[in-house]
């Protein structure tokens, strides 16, 4: 996005600079008083109108509904979607927020399937949740029990399959490979990057090239409760550079689950400073 600032004596001078760059419908994504080497002056950051809706249009996904009808149609299977990130993202957890949102997935009936069988716990914790919604899990160790456990889980009604991950630093290769075979023979129809939302831009532009196999299709942010603001959240997705369905903001399974695109639009606008005043 083309951020471009202005800066002017007075509110009303700066918004005629604003408006004569960038034309009436450009988004105001901060305004506060600065001091310069000219004195205390009036300052906009803006954003044009055709890059805001350009980030929109990046933003949306495919409608989930549509993804699904042609999965139905033309690979005959469950979908099948899989959360991939960093150890601490919340991969589990957002996983057992979408099986039981109905948000997700409209009701349907949700199988899980771990790949996850290196953290202390993590089975059991995922287990516990699949017992409580009533939900299938199936567990892998080898990628020859893949195509077996998947036919289980659809034999069972599964309309959706969520296939949850270990959490690996994408400099642990040997044990990455490990996964990722489990994985690339589950042929996910979707896989979200899930990231804390308080993530350094350089390291998120990092763990999505160690993420990038397989193909990643989504960004998922996780977390949003750990910030003060949502005020940066925009500018990481556009470094992503993915579409975006869903963000968590917080522990509660399944309520802090929330659409992602709208909340990161606005959050252009969550400025950090104060509201600019008149100056004469």
């Amino acid at each position: 996005m083309r951020l471009e600032t202005f800066r002017a004596p007075n509110l009303r001078r700066v918004s005629a600079l604003v408006r004569e760059a960038l034309g009436e419908d450009a988004m105001i994504v901060r305004n506060g008083v600065v001091q310069t080497d000219e004195g205390r002056m009036v300052e906009i950051v803006a954003i044009p109108a055709a890059d805001v809706e350009a980030f929109r249009l990046r933003l949306e996904p495919a409608p989930l509904a549509q993804v699904r009808a042609n999965v139905a149609r033309i690979r005959q299977r469950p979908f099948v979607l899989a959360v991939v990130g960093p150890t601490g993202a919340g991969k589990t957890t957002t996983a057992a927020k979408l099986a039981v949102h109905p948000m997700a997935f409209g009701g349907r009936r949700v199988g899980f399937l771990t790949l996850d069988t290196y953290r202390v716990g993590a089975v059991d914790q995922l287990q516990m949740v699949a017992s409580i919604a009533r939900t299938p899990l199936e567990v892998v160790y080898d990628v020859r029990e893949v195509d077996a456990a998947m036919r289980r889980l659809a034999a069972a009604g599964c309309e959706v399959i969520l296939i949850d991950t270990p959490g690996r630093s994408p400099r642990a290769q040997e044990l990455n490979a490990e996964w990722r075979s489990l994985l690339q023979a589950a042929r996910p129809d979707e896989t979200h990057l899930v990231l804390p939302a308080a993530m350094r831009p350089d390291v998120a532009m990092a763990m999505k090239a160690g993420f990038a196999t397989p193909r990643l299709t989504h960004l998922l942010f996780s977390k949003l409760d750990e910030l003060p603001t949502d005020a940066g959240l925009a500018d990481l997705a556009h470094r992503v550079g993915l579409p975006t369905r869903w963000l968590t903001d917080g522990q509660t399974i399944p309520d802090d689950l929330r659409p992602a695109p709208a909340r990161i639009l606005t959050s252009l606008t969550a400025s950090e400073i104060e509201p600019a005043a008149v100056l004469a």
